[in-house]
């Protein structure tokens, strides 16, 4: 038996056409921003309080509160994409993300629940390409007059070996 949350519960509704445009929007457009080395963006796919963890699927299957990347505010998210830019050295490289057509469903708080499958491919600077990580996103989503942002993004890795490279959100 899978110990993966029931991410039916609590009770769900189905969007209209609209919110789920709006929330594959936002999908595709988090991992085009940061296929496209635009990480300045990131932060303003999140509401101003947030979270945002990348785990591995054993580490949430057994309760470990804290992942490989860990973020509480989009103030948290700038801080970081700034160390990136100005502090952090590491080899360059460019993500590629796959992701798969997501699952959505309103809640009764009227925030949208969504889970998406992901693979996502690392290409260094030399040319070669490898399967960096494979996952799925699982999301809470507002929808706002300015548009659907982020209140909860968990990256769930299918594996806990990730590459020490684990520079660039995922």
């Amino acid at each position: 038996m899978s110990s993966a949350p029931d991410l039916t519960l609590p009770a769900t509704t189905p969007v209209t056409p609209d919110e789920r445009a709006a929330v594959e929007a936002l999908i595709r457009d988090y991992a085009f921003a940061l296929d496209d080395g635009e990480y300045e963006r990131w932060p303003a796919f999140f509401a101003e309080q947030c979270f945002y963890q990348i785990r591995s699927r054993e580490s949430r299957d057994q309760g470990h509160p804290l992942g490989m990347m860990y973020c509480t505010s989009a103030a948290m998210m700038r801080d970081r994409i700034s160390g990136l830019r100005r502090v952090n050295v590491f080899e360059p490289h460019r993500y590629r993300h796959v992701t798969g057509s997501p699952w959505i469903a309103r809640l009764p708080d009227g925030t949208c629940r969504a889970r998406t499958s992901y693979v996502l491919v690392r290409t260094m600077r030399s040319g070669e390409s490898t399967l960096f990580s494979s996952g799925c996103y699982e999301d809470v989503i507002t929808l706002l007059e300015s548009g659907p942002r982020f209140l909860r993004r968990e990256v769930i890795c299918e594996s806990s070996q990730i590459d020490t490279l684990l520079v660039i959100p995922i």
